[in-house]
């Protein structure tokens, strides 16, 4: 172990140093001394001048608040003045309160009052040179409690004589005005006070502007607000401004009521204190340069009479520290230094013979560290004596020298959660056990797991433990991963569905949870999100599904929710109320309904919530899991969007079971199969198109609904296959119409066929439609899809972009349901579109509601000015028929006219054309 090297003290240069020191520090204190008078007197003198401008300033205001109430009293004991306010003068305005006369009694406004205090007649001077009436708001300023009006109140109530005029200041619109209130009599001033007249005058306009060249100092005004606290004993005080160049004195201006209501600034440079302190800086400068002239002088003395000996004994020291044991210091006199010269030499012979061995043993343990792939750590006493370099990489410590000296418990604390238990350690060592598993305390207060191989080392102070420690934190990482993983969903954290299955099936055998009202399942499906995948892709995708669970973990809590399928959570309930799981229900749909921020993009979803009771049924897990699914589907038809598993509601699904088993193979054979119902000319009603409809007829169930099993085919993600059967099957019905139309010289007809959100936005859908255009040989032009505006949402380039590449194939797009989407109108701009057909909710409304016929005589205007095709969709009366024909509805499409109809029934209505 070396010896920390020193760095090498010159007594010699610091003794002179010291004087130095210590003569400057005299000089410093007797500067300072005088600095501290000297300028403290200047300091007297400049406040005791600037309260004498300060009391100069507010004499002046004085003097304009007295002569204004002086001279108010040539107007106040004046007859005319006295029949205005007693008896009225409409003249008097005329005669007497114009602009001129205003400003020769230097006034901004004069106000006359009755005995009751009402206003009689006002006037103020304006900006552009005229004179008019006081505004109300700044009458009700001049005379608030604030202003003028609790004196006035005194004396109309008598309390006060009414026998002279009063001034002072008030606040109107945050400026100080000068008020005089002067008691109005007639000319002789011996008859009763008829009203009071009162002046004003804004003392920003004058003060301190009109006497510049009599104040001495420059002057401000400073509004005081109701939040500040103004002692009036603290009255004038002077401060000090502007880093210490200006002194400022501040006077109190009370107004009418006696209340603060401006600060009086005068401030004036500080002229005479800055040159004082200017020369008392010169001084010290000069004082420095004597002190340091001085103290380089002594150095030099010191270095020549003393430095020499110093540094011969400095050099031995030296080499005693740098282990430099062949150096010899170089002895000569016969006084102290000698003899301090002759030890050093001695301890330099000694210890070059015990450096050679410590070397030896040196080298052997460098060598063992620095080929050990293991940490090593040599431990006596409890004390870390040696530590390689491969252990502080383990432990995160910057090298293994900085564990030298710490104590062991410093690496492995009593605290840990596989703590080193040390005092257990040692006694087993003993015991003859060799290995421990451990957690050892990095240097960033993260425990490192590791495995420990112990070796008792003999020393001749006793014995030490050498630790070989090998890292296994990433081995235990790796298996926790793997529990974590079995348990938990990656995406979100939450328990998965094998998980959520396992507590449940517990908690349904657990006597505990088996109450009256618990356990409860909440099943909840979040409805769009396929269309937010597809739309924005799976990166966001998944960053919406964890801002879902955390929605859901704030309304629920964490402990027993789960994320069961791609876009499906659960919640184990096992307390409250039978209402309870309803108030959730209701509380995550409120939850979720609103708009979701992610990654800059609002995203709005839907939810639906299933809910089964055991107290109604009595279920397995497995049937609890499976009836709280369908619960959800059912709840997705309501508008409520909440379902609980009823009787009913089990025998729907067994029949849903029935669908869902049946569904793969239905697609597969054609059991699913298009209908097709004509589009019928709006100005010839002969049929133009078809609109392929999917349809199932089951053996055992019959005619299954479409919103049945489209939604299902979504969800097991059969809406592919699904949506490649109908577009082939109607490709080849076109094929055949117009095959047999051609024969019998008729023009061809088009087919619609409808795509689902995940079927558009398949990677495989533009092959798919060529594919199917190829093989049976029909016109491009004459196949559309139809999309609908909930597909047009999310990344509108990408959208754009397919529609564009299937337009330019010759196909047509056409939006269905309009009005019933997100974008509406929006979407007629936005996105290249050939047809556009309006939802049968508008269709409805003719002859019930006279807006719902305008808002359809607007959206079809705009239609044909964008050159889009509008298609009526739900035409169920003649009323309808005749007021779409009326707007020139190009096509009309609805029960009224032809129900969907079989393959070989459309080719027959094909040929036969509508006849009315």
């Amino acid at each position: 172990m070396r010896i920390k090297n020193l760095a090498p003290a010159k007594l010699s240069t610091r003794t002179a140093l010291l004087f130095g020191a210590g003569l400057f520090a005299i000089a410093a204190i007797c500067l300072f001394c005088a600095r501290y008078f000297f300028l403290m007197n200047l300091n007297d003198i400049e406040q005791q001048q600037i309260l004498k401008h300060s009391h100069q300033a507010r004499a002046i205001i004085d003097i304009l608040v007295h002569s204004q109430g002086e001279r108010s009293y040539d107007w106040a004991n004046w007859d005319e003045s006295y029949y205005l306010v007693t008896k009225g003068d409409e003249a008097y305005r005329d005669r007497n309160l114009y602009y001129d006369g205003l400003k020769n009694l230097d006034l901004d406004m004069m106000l006359f009052l009755n005995r009751e205090g009402e206003v009689i007649e006002s006037s103020m001077a304006t900006a552009q040179g005229h004179s008019s009436s006081i505004q109300t708001e700044v009458i009700e300023q001049i005379l608030s409690l604030q202003g003028t009006g609790e004196y006035l109140n005194d004396l109309i109530s008598g309390r006060i004589p009414d026998v002279q005029a009063q001034s002072g200041f008030i606040s109107v619109s945050g400026k100080v005005l000068i008020v005089s209130v002067t008691p109005i009599r007639n000319s002789l001033s011996d008859s009763p006070v008829g009203g009071w007249l009162i002046w004003g005058r804004y003392l920003s306009a004058v003060f301190p502007s009109y006497y510049s060249e009599v104040l001495s100092a420059e002057n401000t005004l400073v509004a005081v607000t109701p939040q500040d606290s103004i002692e009036s004993k603290s009255i004038p005080l002077t401060q000090i401004e502007n880093d210490g160049k200006d002194l400022a004195a501040c006077v109190v201006l009370n107004d009418f009521n006696g209340k603060p209501l401006a600060i009086l600034k005068s401030s004036r440079a500080r002229t005479i204190f800055q040159e004082g302190n200017q020369l008392i800086s010169w001084l010290a400068v000069a004082m420095l340069v004597a002190a340091i002239f001085t103290g380089i002088l002594t150095l030099l003395a010191f270095r020549r009479k003393v430095g020499s000996r110093f540094i011969a004994l400095e050099k031995g020291l030296e080499a005693l520290v740098r282990d430099e044991y062949s150096t010899r210091m170089v002895v000569d006199g016969n006084d102290e230094f000698s003899m301090v010269g002759e030890v050093i030499n001695q301890i330099l012979t000694k210890s070059s013979h015990t450096d050679s061995a410590l070397n030896d043993v040196a080298q052997k343990f460098e060598a063992l560290y620095s080929t050990s792939n293991l940490g090593l750590v040599i431990v006596l006493d409890g004390q870390i004596v040696d530590a390689n370099d491969t252990l502080a990489s383990i432990l995160h410590y910057p090298s293994g020298r900085v564990l030298i000296g710490q104590p062991l418990l410093n690496l492995c604390p009593e605290s840990g959660e596989q703590s080193c238990k040390i005092e257990a350690m040692y006694k087993a060592v003993l015991a003859g056990q060799r290995h421990f598993d451990t957690d050892m305390l990095a240097a960033d207060g993260s425990w490192v797991a590791c495995k420990l191989e112990v070796t008792p080392i003999k020393q001749q102070n006793g014995e030490a433990l050498m630790l070989s420690v090998k890292d296994v934190s990433q081995q235990k990482m790796q298996e926790g991963l793997i529990k974590q993983l079995e348990k938990y969903d990656t995406v979100t954290g939450l328990v998965n569905r094998q998980t959520l299955f396992k507590l449940l099936e517990y908690k349904l055998t657990d006597k505990q949870y088996l109450t009256s009202t618990s356990p409860s399942l909440l099943y909840i499906r979040i409805e769009r999100f396929n269309i937010v995948a597809g739309a924005f892709g799976h990166q966001m995708a998944d960053e919406v599904l964890v801002a879902i669970a955390r929605e859901l973990k704030r309304v629920v809590g964490k402990g027993s929710l789960g994320r069961v399928a791609d876009s499906e959570f659960a919640f184990v309930l096992t307390e409250g109320s039978r209402f309870t799981p309803y108030r959730y229900a209701k509380a995550i749909i409120e939850a979720l309904d609103k708009p979701i921020l992610v990654e800059g993009v609002e995203v709005r979803l839907s939810v639906s919530v299933g809910l089964v009771l055991t107290t109604k049924q009595a279920l397995s897990a497995e049937k609890m899991m499976n009836a709280a699914e369908y619960a959800t589907y059912c709840a997705g038809l309501k508008t409520s969007r909440i379902q609980l598993f009823t009787d009913r509601i089990a025998e729907q699904q067994k029949k849903h079971i029935l669908i869902q088993r049946d569904i793969s193979n239905a697609i597969r054979d054609g059991s699913i199969y298009p209908k097709f119902q004509p589009l019928i000319c709006g100005t010839t009603e002969e049929i133009s198109g078809f609109e392929a409809l999917a349809r199932w007829y089951h053996p055992e169930l019959g005619e299954v609904s479409p919103a049945q099993f489209i939604p299902m085919a979504e969800s097991r993600e059969l809406i592919i296959a699904l949506g490649n059967r109908i577009l082939d099957k109607s490709c080849e019905f076109l094929a055949q119409v117009n095959s047999q139309r051609r024969e019998v010289g008729l023009g061809p007809l088009s087919v619609h066929v409808n795509l689902s959100s995940p079927h558009f936005s398949h990677s495989q859908l533009l092959p798919q439609v060529q594919s199917a255009l190829t093989r049976h040989q029909i016109e491009p032009e004459n196949l559309t899809i139809e999309i609908t505006e909930s597909m047009l949402i999310g990344s509108t380039k990408q959208v754009i972009h397919r529609m564009q590449v299937i337009k330019n194939m010759g196909v047509k797009l056409a939006l269905d349901d309009f009005g019933t989407g997100y974008s509406a109108l929006n979407s007629l701009c936005e996105f290249p579109l050939d047809v556009v057909k309006l939802d049968q909710s508008f269709v409805k409304r003719i002859g019930v509601d006279y807006q719902g016929e305008i808002l359809i005589s607007s959206v079809v205007s705009m239609s044909k000015a964008l050159g889009l095709k509008m298609v009526a969709e739900g035409v169920e009366t003649e009323q309808q028929k005749l007021a779409l024909q009326a707007l020139n509805v190009e096509e009309l499409q609805g029960y009224y006219f032809y129900t969907p109809m079989s393959y070989q029934e459309s080719l027959k209505a094909a040929l036969v054309g509508y006849t009315g």
